[in-house]
């Protein structure tokens, strides 16, 4: 059967991409509708339509195990919403040229997010949130209910060659990050509104979320479920409009790791449209009508999410005003619309996690206008400040 290949990059193996579909999927050809800057191919022929991809360079065949093994069994518990892998003749894995692939059945629907696929000028990936108008909090929420079935299933798995993304690597990871990027960023501060505000929330949030998440011993090296651990609405397919859109698949499993239930819920709570107190609170609550979910990890989803948007927006703010390269980038308007929804949303998880104690106690001290009799101050709070020389 002819392949058609006219869609790949230039810089993709054309020979290798051949070899490998005759390995795994023999017969098949490939379709036409997968962008260009992405290493997998849909594949259609007598067996139906089927993924075809490429493992990074450095991916060792245990890994590519641990990952079947995993997807098998999550299929088996959700078989309309994660893909099942693909054997070959000779297995699930093939060997091109130094490279490893695999394959896996391919889910109907097209991506939750429109702005897909943009990666910077060094290869990374530039995931966006949708727009807060979006309004897609029911379907987010069916996410989160098929996430739960997963990290269900994988409770019982052999964890053997999984990688780990426990909140305690997460924490520590962002901490340097924080510690890192602070100053860069930092020297444009005086010339950039959006940087300014990153660092008065960065310097409340980072300290803060850090102290909560390590007073919870019990979750802070926690390995008990397989995470996606990359859930952006890039990997989300949905079916239908509008008030009608219903989830029919979530992909993109490549980089699951095993750690805590929090990280894959703080994901979903501000990488698919920002946070919001009422997104996140549906998205527990479908979460937990599949998954028992202790009141200690509920408490750590805000914590988890302020650190996960200190980094993105750092990210962000980096590729907008230091990365000259991206200055007529095609991805800019839509970076710069993704980095205002994420800031607007780590400037409300801040406003949660650690208020501004001046302002708040300078709201104590205003008097009322009836009688001028002063406000009665909540229970526990410090009085006004006096003026100097009173």
């Amino acid at each position: 059967m002819e392949h058609d290949y006219r869609h790949l990059s230039t810089e993709f193996d054309m020979d290798a991409w051949l070899d490998a579909t005759d390995i795994l999927i023999p017969g098949s050809h490939s379709a036409n509708d997968v962008p260009a800057t992405r290493p997998f191919v849909h594949m259609v022929g007598p067996h139906g339509e089927a993924y075809l991809g490429q493992w990074p360079e450095g991916t060792v065949e245990p890994q590519i195990e641990a990952y079947i093994r995993v997807l098998s069994t999550m299929h088996a518990a959700n078989e309309s919403a994660i893909p099942a892998p693909i054997s070959g003749p000779d297995g699930y894995i093939g060997l091109v040229k130094d490279r490893l692939y695999s394959a896996q059945t391919w889910l109907p629907g097209r991506p939750l997010g429109r702005f897909g696929g943009y990666r910077t000028p060094d290869g990374d990936a530039i995931q966006l949130p949708l727009p807060e108008s979006a309004h897609a909090n029911t379907v987010i929420a069916q996410v989160a209910s098929i996430v739960a079935t997963a990290h269900a299933s994988s409770e019982s798995v052999d964890q053997a060659n999984l990688p780990t993304a426990t909140l305690q690597q997460t924490m520590n990871r962002v901490r340097q990050y924080w510690k890192d990027t602070r100053p860069v960023l930092g020297d444009k501060a005086a010339d950039e509104r959006d940087i300014r505000r990153w660092l008065r929330s960065g310097n409340r949030i980072v300290p803060t979320a850090s102290d909560l998440i390590r007073n919870e011993q019990a979750e802070l090296r926690d390995t008990s479920v397989v995470l996606h651990n990359d859930l952006w609405p890039e990997n989300i397919l949905i079916a239908g409009r509008e008030d009608e859109r219903n989830v029919t698949g979530i992909v993109g499993w490549r980089h699951m790791s095993i750690g805590s239930p929090v990280l894959d819920i703080a994901q979903m709570s501000v990488q698919m449209q920002g946070w919001s107190a009422a997104l996140t609170e549906a998205i527990i609550e479908s979460y937990s009508a599949n998954r028992h979910l202790r009141p200690d990890q509920r408490r750590l989803v805000v914590a988890v999410a302020g650190l996960l948007l200190v980094e993105i927006v750092g990210n962000m703010l980096t590729w907008s005003y230091l990365d000259q390269r991206m200055f007529d980038h095609e991805a800019t308007p839509v970076l710069r619309s993704g980095m205002k929804t994420m800031l607007d949303s780590l400037e409300r998880v801040t406003a949660i996690l650690a208020p501004d104690i001046d302002r708040t106690q300078r709201g104590y001290a205003q008097k009322r206008t009836d009688g001028g009799q002063p406000r009665p101050r909540p229970q526990g709070a410090r009085p006004p400040r006096k003026k100097p020389g009173t």
